[in-house]
């Protein structure tokens, strides 16, 4: 019975520091250092670039299938 109760107690100990990691974490605002600012654009802009050409994951989810000699023998 006691080692249910520890059990139980450690649980609860994990739970509430998840908790508070996420509450803090959450409490933050927007990026707001130079670099993060900057990773953030570059991001959008790859990702709207991938948008326009066509080349996003939902368009092409799959590589194209290899043709011919740079087939790889199995």
């Amino acid at each position: 019975m006691g080692a249910f109760v520890a059990l139980v107690a450690g649980i609860g100990v994990v739970s509430a520091w998840c908790a508070v990691v996420l509450i803090r974490r959450g409490r933050r605002g927007p990026t707001e250092n130079a670099d993060g600012l900057l990773i953030e654009q570059a991001a959008r802009i790859r990702a709207r670039q991938l948008r326009s050409e066509g080349r996003g994951f939902g368009s092409h989810p799959y590589p194209k299938p290899r043709s011919g000699s740079d087939r790889r023998p199995y």
